[in-house]
């Protein structure tokens, strides 16, 4: 949400001008404010046993998205994790009204967002976050490395930044990024560049699991031996057809026991 603050030297027809206020230089992103919130949490859960949320694609279904969010809060995750396209255009208008139904609904939640194809490249930096970042507790043994494949490819930076942060991981590590890779059950609405060396990164790695969005339904299966999920049904309009998978409005809830990880698809009750 907007601040503003007048200032009693400034001239009144300068008050009046369109576009004269502007959100100030210094407002923290939501990744920012997350990651504070992460920091405080992640040494209040007990190590031997927390949860965290993954879903995706809210993008023009907001009451669907406030039952998701709703539903994700009775599992007291230790954050939120969302996959991209949580707009449509991206646009500043979006954004607020997104960081508003936040504020609202889930208030005490780090909430960390994947760059999706549907988020505005300038918006999204300044706003909500970085397009790679990496989010580590060693308290909790725990990393979550996510990259930016938007533009439907993984770049060589991405590759890097992946294969790097995997070399550095925590032993209960997971990988999220927003469009999934073309593979033998998946060749629809994916990518190829970089798929081939992704594979590769992830194979022998400490990944426990990948999670991707972008397709608006639930799916699993594997990527480089490592389980692999779509999980893009927190609001967007649904894919029935076309793509293996079930077409269901969704959150995922991650169970970390013991550093091994379970998954649960839970579907949003109407």
């Amino acid at each position: 949400m907007k601040t503003f603050r007048l200032c009693s030297s400034i001239p009144l027809f300068l008050l009046l001008l369109p576009g004269f206020f502007t959100r100030p230089a210094s407002a923290e992103t939501l990744f920012q404010r997350s990651l504070a919130k992460f920091d405080v949490q992640s040494r209040i859960v007990k190590p031997a046993d927390y949860s965290f949320v993954v879903m995706g694609d809210s993008r023009d279904g907001e009451e669907v998205f406030k039952k998701a969010l709703k539903l994700a809060k009775l599992y007291h995750p230790l954050f939120i994790l969302h996959g991209g396209d949580y707009s449509h255009y991206g646009s500043q208008k979006e954004t607020d009204r997104f960081l508003q139904v936040l504020a609202e609904t889930v208030p005490e939640i780090p909430y960390f967002v994947v760059m999706g194809n549907h988020e505005d490249r300038t918006v999204f930096p300044e706003e909500i976050g970085p397009f790679d970042f990496t989010l580590q507790s060693r308290r909790l043994n725990l990393t979550v490395i996510a990259v930016d494949d938007s533009q439907n490819a993984l770049k060589p930076a991405e590759l890097d930044y992946l294969k790097k942060g995997l070399a550095a991981a925590e032993a209960s590590t997971f990988v999220a990024m927003h469009v999934p890779p073309k593979n033998g059950k998946w060749d629809w609405h994916t990518f190829t560049e970089g798929a081939d060396k992704l594979q590769e990164i992830l194979a022998g790695s400490k990944a426990q699991a990948v999670f991707f969005s972008h397709v608006h339904l639930f799916a699993k299966g594997k990527y480089g031996g490592v389980p692999a999920f779509i999980t893009g049904g927190a609001g967007a309009p649904l894919y029935d057809k076309g793509f293996p998978g079930s077409p269901v409005y969704h959150i995922m809830v991650v169970r970390v026991k013991n550093g091994q990880a379970s998954y649960a698809m839970v579907p949003i009750g109407k």
